[in-house]
């Protein structure tokens, strides 16, 4: 019964994903014109993140290994996922698959579709632990998606989506409004010009019987050059607690794959 279950937890991420990716339009020029519009930087970086890229990316999809931690005092477990990203609207599905034990799993589907986010959790794809949404997984969903951009960098230069502001020479901000929705976040840049951190307020499930709003924050590094850009393989997730930096996911990155459209 449980292979059975894990057969229809994998259809229905594959049946999600291919709804996601399903309208992706063919890739049209990268809009190089709008760069010199942008706080400073934001232009070296891109610069240098779309040096040979010609056209904007439409979809990603990447495989990823790595760990997490379910409870930020708890041990690290190995975890294994998938995730696939639209460029227009902006929107992710990400699948995973958490070894608590042996023999013992825990898959986890995340999403943001149209700017309405969603998380699915059961244990061994038979028994659901978790299926949330709502305005704080909205807001959750959404800042996952932007602190994403860097893995498809074409989409800030998308005015429709994404509006960026200066805040000194290392750091901007950018906001992402989809569907009537908005967040924002602040990138940081390295003496290299490519982002190394994100930072955002996002609201965390404290279980105090609502979720409340922490500081959260990501890292990026291990640059490769895939297609045309230069992306990070290596993401370290943050949540911020009494002043110190609390790491909950550790991922690296498979080489990911672009402009495959519905093909999941």
């Amino acid at each position: 019964m449980i292979s059975i279950n894990s057969l229809r937890f994998s259809r229905r991420v594959t049946r999600e994903a291919r709804e996601l990716l399903a309208g992706s339009p063919s890739g049209r020029a990268v809009e190089r014109a709008h760069i010199p519009e942008l706080p400073q930087p934001v232009r070296s970086y891109l610069a240098k993140a779309l040096a040979a890229r010609k056209t904007a990316v439409t979809s990603v999809r990447f495989r990823h290994d790595g760990r997490f931690r379910p409870k930020l005092d708890g041990p690290w477990k190995p975890i294994r996922g998938a995730q696939y990203e639209s460029t227009d609207p902006p929107g992710f599905l990400w699948w995973g698959r958490l070894r608590v034990a042996p023999g013992v799993w825990i898959d986890a589907r995340d999403r943001c579709v149209r700017g309405a986010g969603g998380m699915l959790v059961s244990l061994e794809s038979s028994l659901t632990l978790a299926d949330r949404a709502g305005p704080e997984m909205d807001q959750g969903a959404m800042l996952r998606l932007l602190s994403d951009f860097v893995l498809f960098p074409t989409v800030f230069l998308d005015g429709r989506h994404v509006a960026w502001a200066a805040v000194d020479e290392r750091r901007a901000r950018a906001t992402l409004r989809v569907n009537g929705r908005e967040v924002a976040g602040i990138f940081e840049f390295g003496g290299d010009a490519l982002p190394r951190a994100f930072y955002a307020d996002r609201y965390l499930d404290t279980g105090k019987g609502r979720p409340e709003l922490r500081p959260w924050s990501g890292d990026y590094s291990d640059y490769r050059e895939v297609a045309g850009l230069l992306v990070p393989h290596r993401f370290v997730g943050y949540w911020h607690i009494d002043g110190q930096r609390v790491p909950y996911a550790d991922f690296l990155l498979e080489t990911p794959e672009y402009d495959e459209g519905a093909r999941t």
